[in-house]
């Protein structure tokens, strides 16, 4: 963990923004710490902006533990099992949200990379710490986008901070860089 040199909240060791304040962290390249301004108050080297950081793949050879690789995503679990969802007589109302080698059970809370619903998103460094809720129930689903750094869309509409989207079968959901069906 390192501590945002905006908001002093502590953060993943591999992230762009602050998932707490949004700012795009600026990393020095020899101290291997996000810091403020334009070049590095210790050593005095030229701050690199965040998101070239990590598509540089600097943070996954950093001393402060990144884990974040060129390309790389999340970690993803074992593929799925084949055969999908079980029939059932509400089969045409929303479950689950697929994709991404998960299978993600629909069910009211938070989620994002600091746990929540679904703990498979703690190893997603794009998404937000406290990314969005999901309320509703027996089928009738929806999303809220909570203030994420890197955004929630529903078949491709980006969602507004605080408004509740509903969730239909066959919904395309992405959560920062996941791309999900909805089931």
């Amino acid at each position: 963990m390192i501590q945002c040199p905006e908001c002093r909240q502590m953060i993943p060791d591999d992230s762009a923004f602050c998932d707490q304040c949004g700012k795009e962290l600026k990393w020095c390249p020899e101290c291997k710490r996000p810091k403020r301004g334009t070049e590095c108050p210790v050593c005095g080297s030229d701050l690199i902006p965040g998101r070239k950081w990590l598509s540089d793949g600097a943070a996954a050879g950093s001393s402060v533990g990144g884990s974040v690789k060129n390309g790389e995503k999340c970690k993803t679990p074992p593929a799925l099992e084949e055969g999908g969802p079980s029939k059932s007589a509400d089969n045409d109302r929303a479950h689950t949200l697929v994709g991404n080698g998960w299978k993600l059970e629909l069910k009211e809370g938070q989620f994002g990379r600091a746990g929540g619903i679904w703990p498979e998103l703690s190893t997603c460094p794009y998404v937000s710490g406290r990314h969005g809720t999901i309320s509703g129930g027996a089928g009738n689903w929806s999303i809220t986008d909570i203030g994420s750094t890197n955004g929630t869309l529903v078949d491709g509409a980006r969602l507004q901070t605080g408004v509740a989207t509903p969730l239909k079968k066959g919904s395309k959901v992405r959560i920062a860089t996941l791309d999900f069906t909805v089931e």
